[in-house]
């Protein structure tokens, strides 16, 4: 899978316990994700058949919070992922034409996660969200205007620190099965092992790109066993605080070829 594939490492399901913050205040994104989880449940009523009949209420969940182990890449069930966004460019041979080669997560409202080298040539005109297949024109996918785009600052092309951007989409978005928001992560430690990449990149070495949205297991590794393989100028500095290592311990899986 290639670099289309975007792993957002700071995302988490909904439906997860979060852990309050400072002093008992909630950040920002704590209670963003409690309200998107609503999204996810359908509250039903039961009354009780006895002489005092009680209304009793129970949640069921509409979606699983949990995503079945990958051996190898293979294509993702429908609204399996609905924080996939597809990021688009004008084709250079006809401005009229679209071509999707980044992804990103939708994380609000109004505001898409991605990977700031995806913003630093040519400037993206549309990001397309509910998307399972770009052959279906019948998909629930829907495509939004871009209002702006911030890159963070210490990014540079040079070097493979600080790879984050926001989207700004040029109207909300109205959340669907298919269309809903990644909670972020506001934990200190990441205490996983495993991590799901998913996208429409390539599914071999020299092959096409994916029509299907794919998704693959990978590992997450320590940091000790990966500053051996950083030795490139873009990773002067090694792995730094912020950086996760993400691979496959058995090979033949990744999110670049």
């Amino acid at each position: 899978l290639n670099g289309l594939l975007f792993a957002l490492a700071l995302g988490a399901v909904v439906g997860q316990r979060w852990i309050l913050g400072v002093a008992g205040q909630e950040r920002i994104a704590l209670k963003k994700c409690a309200e998107y989880r609503k999204l996810t449940v359908k509250t039903s009523t039961l009354i009780t058949l006895s002489l005092r009949p009680t209304a009793i209420s129970f949640e069921d969940y509409k979606c699983p919070n949990v995503v079945d182990l990958i051996v190898g890449g293979e294509a993702a069930r429908r609204g399996e992922f609905p924080h996939q966004a597809l990021i688009g460019y004008q084709a250079d041979s006809d401005p009229r034409t679209i071509e999707f080669k980044c992804g990103g997560s939708l994380i609000s409202e109004r505001f898409v996660l991605t990977a700031a080298h995806c913003l630093s040539g040519a400037k993206p005109v549309v990001v397309r969200l509910g998307e399972q297949d770009l052959r279906d024109e019948d998909d629930d996918q829907v495509d939004f205007d871009i209002e702006s785009i911030v890159r963070h600052p210490d990014y540079t092309i040079r070097r493979a620190y600080h790879d984050v951007a926001l989207v700004k989409l040029a109207q909300n978005v109205i959340f669907t099965r298919q269309i809903r928001p990644a909670c972020l992560w506001t934990g200190h430690n990441l205490n996983i092992t495993s991590a799901i990449a998913t996208g429409f990149g390539r599914t071999e070495f020299d092959g096409s790109t994916s029509d299907v949205l794919m998704k693959v297991q990978l590992d997450v590794l320590d940091k000790s066993e990966c500053n051996g393989f950083t030795t490139s100028r873009k990773f002067k500095m090694g792995l730094i605080e912020g950086q996760l290592c993400v691979g496959s311990i058995a090979g033949g899986k990744d999110t670049c070829q």
